[in-house]
């Protein structure tokens, strides 16, 4: 069997570190640069999770975007492919990086501000502000939204060379925007009086918007991986 048919989760944590050793000094860059952004809210904001959201969402999908460098490098592209790793374990190291491990690493940083900017207001202002809750459902379910949509934008740096990000926020609204068209197309071809009929993104907006990321997320996982696997037979 080879190594490209198993899993090991020693292995897999030996490519996350070395992942994290690799990337020290952009990780070390982008911490302080958040301890600056953060200094520069509002102290009652950093108990807010909106402005968790925003870097998530923000710092998340541009991470996401490049992902796959490496493998896009003709010059790194091979160190990358030869790593004594399973393509399975490839995936799952740049995935739980990017998704996961950028969130929890994100809420640790966030909240222990969010606990800093609490204790400045009561000593400097006698002013009581409550620090981040990480107990409140709303923002799990926040998190759990940001690996459902981080799923588009792992797909799109592993299919884009150069500039992921923004051709995949093109690819994606291209998608709905055809999509918003036929489906008005259909309702007035079947329903020409019913025009409110068409509009399909309308109600996925309202309703089921949510539900066909959910489903479309292990279908981007399950072409990312493939896209990967692909790429080591070159």
């Amino acid at each position: 069997m080879t190594t490209n048919d198993t899993f090991d989760l020693q292995r897999l944590s030996h490519l996350i570190m070395n992942d994290l050793r690799i990337h020290a000094k952009t990780i070390l860059i982008a911490s302080a640069a958040l301890v600056v952004c953060f200094a520069l809210l509002p102290f009652h904001v950093t108990g807010n999770s909106a402005s968790y959201f925003f870097i998530l969402y923000t710092g998340g999908f541009i991470i996401s975007s490049s992902a796959f460098n490496d493998l896009h490098d003709n010059l790194k592209a091979h160190l990358y492919l030869t790593l004594p790793c399973s393509n399975l374990e490839r995936f799952l190291n740049k995935w739980l990086l990017t998704s996961i491990g950028y969130a929890i690493g994100l809420l640790i940083v966030y909240y222990l501000f969010s606990l800093l900017s609490s204790a400045v207001n009561l000593m400097a202002y006698n002013q009581r502000v409550n620090p981040l809750n990480i107990l409140q459902p709303d923002l799990w379910i926040g998190i759990g939204k940001y690996i459902i949509l981080q799923s588009v934008v792992f797909l799109g740096a592993i299919i884009f060379k150069k500039q992921a990000l923004l051709k995949t926020t093109l690819a994606v609204g291209g998608f709905f925007l055809a999509l918003s068209v036929f489906s008005v197309m259909i309702s007035w071809m079947f329903c020409p009086n019913c025009i409110q009929t068409g509009f399909i993104i309308y109600s996925l907006m309202q309703g089921g918007y949510f539900l066909f990321w959910v489903v479309a997320a292990p279908f981007c996982w399950y072409l990312t991986y493939l896209r990967l696997s692909e790429r080591e037979l070159l």
